[in-house]
C-alpha cells in the first residue's frame, strides 16, 4: 500500500474526527516524521472529500491544523 492510501486509510478510520499530522506519523509508526504526513494531507486537502482547519485532534487533543474525513 502507498503511503497516500495509508494517510487516506487512516484519516478516513477516524472520521467523522479530526486528527493532526502527528498523530498520523506515530499512529502509522513513521517515527516522528510529521513532515511526510504534513506534505500527503495538504494535498488530500485540495479535495472535496477532506477538509483541513484549525480545530483539536481527536487523538492527542491539542489544538493545531487537523485534517478530516468530509
Amino acid at each position: 500500500m502507498s503511503r497516500p492510501q495509508e494517510v487516506n486509510d487512516f484519516i478516513t478510520k477516524h472520521s467523522p474526527n479530526a486528527v493532526c499530522n502527528k498523530c498520523i506519523a506515530r499512529g502509522l509508526g513513521w517515527a516522528n516524521d510529521a513532515a511526510h504526513p504534513a506534505q500527503i494531507t495538504g494535498a488530500l486537502a485540495t479535495t472535496s472529500d477532506f477538509i483541513q482547519e484549525s480545530g483539536v485532534c481527536v487523538i492527542c487533543k491539542d489544538k493545531k491544523k487537523v485534517i478530516r474525513h468530509s
